[in-house]
């Protein structure tokens, strides 16, 4: 009989994999969001969750809180304090202090995300495919995060003419600016 020949490999994760069986593990470090997002209604927050060794883990929520929800998000697993400055600086220029990035504590940037994808689903709008990673960069929505109530319809007029766009668009209609 041959005997069996054990491997001594181990199982490379891949980045989602990594994403989603590790990144709960490892603390907050920071959040960050452009603070004009309240009145424009275009959100870009990062969360930054450090790891051993120094290096962090990112994830980018990009959303629209008054109808879409979340419209892009990326997840970078491993990326210095130097990258996360410069992602920064992409999204806000400093030299633009209306849209300046601000550092929020991890509840708020928590309840907008949700808060925004609940808000969307009512639209019938879903999150972005990449979410099926990102969300593991937040904490589970289980009710152990604080809930804050926010708002996401307080500019109904703003809400109507992007709601009348989505409908336009998905009849090929083109709409009158």
């Amino acid at each position: 009989m041959a005997k069996k020949k054990h491997s001594n490999q181990t199982h490379q994760l891949t980045p989602f994999e990594f994403v989603k069986t590790k990144a709960r593990t490892f603390p907050i470090h920071k959040c960050y969001i452009n603070s004009d997002w309240y009145e424009m209604g275009l959100v870009n927050i990062i969360i930054v969750r450090r790891k051993p060794g120094g290096s962090f883990l990112a994830g980018i929520y990009s959303l629209e809180t008054y109808l879409k929800g979340i419209i892009r998000t990326r997840a970078f697993a491993n990326i210095s304090e130097k990258e996360i400055d410069e992602y920064l600086e992409i999204i806000a220029p400093r030299k633009r202090d209306e849209n300046m990035i601000v550092e929020i504590d991890y509840t708020l940037a928590h309840n907008i995300i949700y808060g925004a994808i609940a808000f969307a689903k009512t639209q019938s709008f879903e999150p972005e495919f990449e979410f099926d990673c990102t969300q593991y960069i937040l904490e589970e929505d289980d009710g152990k995060i604080e809930k804050i109530e926010l708002d996401f319809e307080n500019n109904i007029m703003r809400r109507e003419y992007l709601l009348e766009n989505e409908r336009l668009k998905k009849l090929d209609i083109p709409s009158e600016e």
